[in-house]
């Protein structure tokens, strides 16, 4: 059974990634949740071709920064197994991670462009939703804070 990290990685990548015959927007707009003080993963990008060769990764360019957090994006692998059809493969990715300031509690926005290597490009908007703790009920996320 696959891993709940191949279900977000696929679920933020299914877009993005070149050569799996994904027809991209040129504008997507999601929502997430976050809890005040604590890092969480907004985005995992990579870039795989049907062969299973891993391509160049896409730029992400900041346009729009949180006004009440940081965002960082960070660069690492997946594990072998991720990716089912490429069962042997440690694609390189890049994660996008959101933060907010100690003890914000409310609303956050932020927006970055994602450029393909075939000049494709992709504008993301994600309005946050920061809470003093997570949700009740909630399960937490595998790896949130890693890629």
């Amino acid at each position: 059974m696959p891993s709940r990290f191949f279900h977000q990685l696929a679920a933020s990548t299914a877009l993005i990634m070149l050569g799996a015959g994904a027809v991209a927007q040129d504008q997507l707009y999601r929502s997430a949740e976050a809890t005040t003080g604590k890092t969480v993963r907004l985005a995992v990008l990579t870039n795989v071709s049907r062969e299973c060769t891993p391509g160049p990764l896409p730029e992400i360019r900041v346009t729009v920064p949180p006004k009440h957090g940081t965002l960082a994006i960070r660069r690492g692998r997946a594990r072998a197994g991720a990716l089912p059809r490429c069962p042997n493969l440690e694609p390189p990715l890049q994660g996008v991670f959101y933060q907010s300031q100690p003890r914000y509690i409310g609303p956050d926005r932020v927006s970055f462009e994602v450029e393909r290597s075939n000049g494709q490009a992709q504008s993301i908007t994600i309005n946050i939703t920061v809470a003093a703790q997570a949700r009740p009920g909630a399960a937490p996320r595998d790896s949130e804070t890693e890629l």
